[in-house]
């Protein structure tokens, strides 16, 4: 397998989210209060001081890598466009939803609804741009949703919808 495809160590830079494909002049893309200030924290983050810790070779490729990630951020934040849970939309899956759903096994999935920038489907976090999330926009608990996937459709109920993280509880992914 090309090299290109592998997760290399990334000597600390775990907490790093990749850069997302730019949207589209004047194309804004949706984010989450907590997923808009975890990425103002990494800004804020990304411009301290280098840590003593890294050998003097390799601090000037990740102090390049960290002024690129500033950068990407910054920018990430200037396009985002912050989105409030609705009130009015409760019981319904939108944009910043939890949601607990069952696969066709019987297993419990619970996943946020967030926008591209925060999506992070081992943390529970899936993109609003997703096949699934797209399947569930606007389904209400005890609805089904067909997925179709390269090894086939997969059907998920959904259990529950919640725009709380403490409401919602159900084992994760």
């Amino acid at each position: 397998m090309s090299k290109a495809f592998t997760k290399e160590d990334g000597g600390g830079d775990e907490g790093l989210t990749p850069m997302r494909p730019r949207s589209a002049s004047g194309e804004r893309r949706y984010i989450t209060p907590e997923g808009y200030r975890a990425l103002q924290e990494e800004l804020l983050a990304s411009q301290g001081p280098i840590p003593q810790d890294w050998p003097e070779l390799e601090a000037g490729v990740r102090k390049r890598e960290r002024e690129r990630r500033a950068r990407e951020v910054a920018a990430i934040l200037e396009e985002v466009r912050v989105v409030e849970p609705d009130p009015s939309q409760a019981g319904r899956v939108f944009f910043g939803a939890w949601v607990v759903l069952e696969d066709e096994d019987g297993e419990p999935l619970r996943y946020r609804i967030v926008g591209p920038d925060e999506a992070d489907v081992k943390a529970g976090r899936l993109s609003v741009e997703s096949p699934l999330a797209r399947a569930l926009l606007g389904k209400e608990a005890g609805e089904v949703v067909l997925v179709e996937r390269p090894r086939g459709p997969v059907e998920y109920e959904l259990l529950a919808v919640e725009y709380a993280e403490s409401e919602v509880s159900a084992p994760g992914p």
